[in-house]
């Protein structure tokens, strides 16, 4: 049974592994012992391997270049945009609802800088139309809005396990 403690990650194991050792030693060997520790080890990995900051922050800065993308595709239809702001939004917001402006910032940045790749790609008529206003304003609402509400979301999932 001392052999599964080695299947845990080993920050766990310096941290937990005298105490589990010892519960090891008191619990009876048999499949549902052997099965409940490599369920637990398996945990212990995934939780080990959530990504950190630099992840996180690469998934942000796809997930704006996604809308920055939708934003230059979709001309006239404003739905597949406000679609994934809301959603990019909600999920960062509620993974970390402290930086939930921020994410909603990060996101929205693709907006903007899609009008304005847009109007230097079909020739400037104007230099107005680089900073596309209206547009970023309105982008913004979507982005605020799911950004918030996963917070809010998030932080009652949060109360309601402690």
């Amino acid at each position: 049974m001392m052999i599964l403690l080695s299947l845990y990650p080993r920050r766990w194991r310096e941290r937990y592994g005298e105490e589990y050792a010892l519960i090891l030693r008191a619990t009876p060997p048999g499949p549902d012992t052997v099965l409940d520790v490599v369920r637990g080890a398996v945990d212990a990995h995934v939780r080990e391997a959530r990504p950190g900051p630099p992840a996180r922050w690469a998934l942000l800065g796809l997930c704006a270049a996604v809308v920055g993308w939708l934003d230059f595709h979709a001309t006239d239809d404003v739905q597949p945009v406000a679609a994934a702001l809301l959603a990019f939004g909600f999920g960062f917001g509620f993974h970390r609802p402290a930086r939930a402006w921020l994410y909603a910032l990060v996101l929205f940045a693709g907006v903007p800088v899609a009008e304005a790749w847009r109007t230097v790609a079909h020739g400037l008529a104007s230099p107005w139309q680089l900073l596309p206003v209206y547009q970023s304003v309105i982008a913004l609402i979507p982005a605020l809005v799911g950004a918030y509400a996963g917070a809010f979301v998030g932080r009652g999932v949060r109360r309601a396990r402690a």
